[in-house]
């Protein structure tokens, strides 16, 4: 769809070199759909940066900055010349940092007011109290978009930000790239070399102690013991990988959790998978979680961040309370001990992602709000 007037939207990531995660995925989704509806979209981000990179390999006009020091001043006059090149009306982005360069960009771009609206886009409760932050929010930002109502109210209080400023918008993927043949499921398993007829969780993320795969690995420990033949997958990499390795191999684990490294079939390993398993003991945007749900697969999960607003407890998956290991074995044994129930919960997630949370509408949703704030 194109609009009479379509919208100019400046999306700026201060992350620097190789980080990405889930915000730089819903920006570039979001990037992706606006110039798809005929809008203008460009980037702005460190020159060395990911998100800079791929911006412009996918052929977005990307300003690059250093983003070093939230009031540069030569760094507010190449955003603000940039902008003004673009004729941009929007700005999106994320961090304090990406709030106030972006802001002080903007009152740059137009000394007297008036300049683009600053928006951020919080994938986790990122307001705090305290006085430089309050005039970081007073100061330079307009908006906030989140994922889940929870959310948003945890963002206001913190904050103190008044509630008709931030909006709730939930993400969304694509469902059809985690339709695969019939046959993966065995092809993969033949490859990672799990039985064909084995129970098997998968967890997926990087190796940090956010993740905290330590209390999974414990939780499984208990697993093992409960249901004959039940392996764990985890896919993914990390400074912590040595010491989970070692872990692994101390509760006696080494021929039931295989550690597979960072893939990036993740649709292909979700097929192997019975279900999906998140320990984490904090989550801002959990696509993994989606990504299972679009894959038939059911959610076992700790019930924080956006996950009690992705994850129906009973009926798509279950949730448990962070750090409790006996709540997360427990969990896992309804779901891998019961094939039925769990290939129930697989399909009613599968049909919710489907009803509510398709890429398209997040992004109409956003094109939608931005259009309504432009200047």
């Amino acid at each position: 769809m194109q609009t009479e007037r379509p919208l100019s939207v400046l999306l700026l990531n201060p992350l620097e070199r190789g980080a990405w995660g889930g915000v730089e995925r819903w920006l570039f989704d979001l990037a992706l759909g606006l110039r798809d509806r005929g809008h203008t979209v460009v980037a702005a981000g460190c020159p060395e940066s990911a998100w800079s990179q791929r911006a412009e390999e996918t052929g977005f006009p990307v300003c690059r900055v250093p983003l070093r020091s939230d009031f540069a001043w030569p760094q507010a006059r190449k955003l603000s010349r940039f902008m003004q090149q673009h004729g941009v009306q929007v700005i999106g982005t994320k961090l304090h940092r990406g709030i106030r360069a972006g802001g002080f960009a903007s009152r740059v771009m137009r000394p007297g007011g008036g300049g683009p609206p600053v928006v951020a886009f919080m994938g986790l409760i990122e307001t705090r109290p305290g006085w430089r932050y309050r005039m970081t929010y007073r100061l330079f930002l307009d908006r906030v978009v989140t994922l889940s109502d929870a959310m948003r109210d945890e963002i206001c209080t913190e904050g103190a930000l008044d509630p008709s400023t931030v909006v709730t918008i939930p993400y969304g993927i694509r469902p059809g790239e985690y339709d695969v043949p019939a046959s993966t499921r065995d092809d993969v398993r033949a490859e990672i070399g799990l039985p064909a007829d084995a129970p098997v969780a998968l967890a997926l993320g990087r190796m940090h102690l956010q993740k905290r795969f330590d209390l999974l690995l414990d939780a499984f420990r208990r697993v093992a013991d409960r249901v004959p033949g039940a392996r764990l997958l985890i896919a993914g990499q990390g400074r912590l990988q040595p010491e989970i390795d070692a872990q692994r191999r101390r509760l006696g684990l080494e021929e039931s959790v295989t550690i597979l490294g960072f893939r990036r079939d993740v649709a292909r390993v979700l097929a192997a998978s019975d279900c999906l398993v998140m320990s984490s003991d904090f989550e801002g945007l959990p696509m993994v979680a989606l990504e299972a749900m679009a894959a038939g697969r059911p959610v076992v999960a700790t019930n924080v961040g956006s996950l009690p607003a992705m994850v129906e407890h009973g009926l798509t998956g279950l949730l448990v309370p962070k750090g409790d290991v006996d709540g997360l074995a427990d969990a896992l044994v309804t779901v891998l001990g019961a094939p039925d129930r769990g290939r129930s919960m697989g399909a009613a997630g599968r049909a919710r992602v489907l009803d509510r949370f398709p890429l398209e509408r997040c992004i109409s949703e956003t094109e939608s709000f931005l259009l309504s704030i432009r200047r």
